[in-house]
């Protein structure tokens, strides 16, 4: 059973209920029908065709994460696609019982960028081949890097861990909105999974319910981690903070970054973050909006990480950088050397919304190759990093041909007129200030390259009420 405040078990007459008696249980105080969605769910198991279960609104996320449970635990393989109001979906697949993955939400593909950076991996070393994604492609990526020895089991399972469990708490928190749980069950395995078995959905949902209680007990249980902070008055904060915490909250809380991804970025927990944003949330010097997800990987031909030669037991890899940007849709392709991965983060997640491709490194010795090899259309360059600085690299830059052309930005917290001149000395193009601006990126990025940014549509995330 689901451990959770307030929930009310069946009644003990029902012993260890199947899902036949949990559902005639529960489902009568939901108002559904219990002998046609229990007929309907044990027809759909033998012809594998997916069923339809109306959920009414305002249900709790107690009742919701039983009904979850139940279903996943009766043992078969398949998906539960959860649907809400504006058109937003969650998937849940499972085999034998147990969750395996989970997609969907208003956020999949910054999730997905999440999940690479807890790895450490950046997002633009991983190509997609496929024109047609299949459903869980994200989870045979880490398949395939799980095979070539690029992670560790260990740490796929903890990204994977990780991931089910905030679209968990996504679905929790949106329990009274959900008005239907679509149920297809397949007498078959989703595919290869980097481990045999995950956790059972009890352990899964209640480890979200716990994180989703944590949040409410911040204050800002009204509002959605997939959210994005903004000061509604700069002057009001500044007078409360410190010069460099005034700086650092600044340069970060710009609107473009959802709470879940600032969490990810500054290596904080989500609650960690919370509880830091909650007096200014209070106090009414903060507002949250919603933001636009980052656009879906283009498909090249093939699904798999560049890094290193294919192998028969792997999914095939992609073409070269080059070959895959002459598809007219990614936009221009940006590397940032800086061995703060913060940095890179934020690039990352300002940039890719409006369409260009973004690869950070913090190794400046890996980078030279890298840069070499891929040929972006702009660098930015740390300038004190160890073993290498900018000024170097720069000027090693600079010796190839194909790239004496290309736009250098040297990135530095100490922005003196020496710098400026030996960067200009060893072929620099500009000079930008720390800590990074996204606004002030966007204006670099618009003086050096000819290129239109595509226009995100905003998702349809919104404040959601107390659950």
């Amino acid at each position: 059973m689901l451990d959770c405040d307030g929930f009310v078990p069946p009644p003990a007459s029902i012993g260890s209920p199947s899902l036949g008696c949990y559902l005639a249980w529960l489902l009568p105080r939901l108002h559904l029908s219990t002998a046609s969605i229990y007929l309907d769910l044990m027809n759909s198991a033998s012809a594998e065709k997916e069923t339809l279960y109306p959920v009414p609104l305002g249900t709790s996320p107690l009742q919701l994460a039983g009904i979850i449970q139940q279903i996943i635990q009766a043992e078969i393989n398949g998906r539960l696609c959860l649907s809400a109001e504006q058109g937003r979906q969650w998937n849940l697949y499972f085999q034998v019982g147990r969750i395996v993955w989970a997609s969907g939400g208003d956020h999949r593909f910054r999730r997905w960028h999440r999940v690479l950076r807890q790895l450490n991996i950046s997002p633009a070393s991983i190509q997609i081949r496929e024109r047609i994604l299949p459903a869980q492609w994200e989870h045979l990526v880490l398949t395939v890097m799980l095979k070539r020895q690029r992670i560790q089991k260990h740490d796929a399972i903890a990204a994977i861990e990780t991931n089910i469990i905030e679209v968990l708490f996504d679905i929790l928190q949106a329990a009274p909105y959900i008005n239907q749980i679509a149920c297809n069950i397949v007498h078959k395995t989703i595919g290869d999974s980097p481990v045999t078995i995950l956790g059972t959905p009890d352990e899964f949902i209640s480890k979200a319910r716990l994180l989703l209680k944590e949040w409410q007990a911040t204050g800002l249980a009204n509002y959605s981690p997939n959210l994005a902070p903004v000061p509604i008055s700069q002057e009001a904060i500044r007078k409360k903070l410190s010069p460099q915490l005034y700086v650092d909250l600044a340069t970060t809380l710009t609107g473009k970054l959802s709470i879940r991804d600032l969490a990810a970025s500054k290596r904080q927990s989500l609650i960690e973050l919370s509880r830091f944003l909650e007096p200014y949330a209070s106090d009414r010097l903060l507002a949250f909006q919603p933001i636009a997800d980052i656009p879906a990987p283009t498909p090249v031909q093939g699904l798999g990480d560049r890094s290193k030669p294919s192998h028969p037991t792997s999914a095939p890899l992609s073409a070269s950088p080059r070959e895959a940007r002459s598809d007219p849709s990614p936009g221009p392709l940006v590397i940032c050397v800086d061995d703060s991965p913060q940095v890179g983060y934020i690039l990352e997640q300002v940039l890719m919304p409006l369409g260009y491709q973004v690869l950070t490194m913090q190794d400046p010795v890996e980078a030279l190759s890298t840069i070499m090899r891929r040929k972006p259309d702009l660098i930015f360059l740390d300038l004190i990093m160890p073993v290498v600085n900018g000024y170097e690299l720069c000027s090693q830059i600079r010796r190839v041909s194909a790239l004496k052309r290309t736009p250098v930005v040297i990135l530095t917290g100490n922005d003196g007129v020496i710098d400026r001149v030996r960067a200009k000395m060893v072929g620099a193009t500009d000079f930008m200030g720390k800590p990074v601006i996204p606004d002030k990126v966007l204006e670099v990025l618009q003086q050096h390259l000819a290129y239109e940014p595509m226009v995100m549509n905003p998702t349809t995330s919104s404040s959601l009420a107390a659950v």
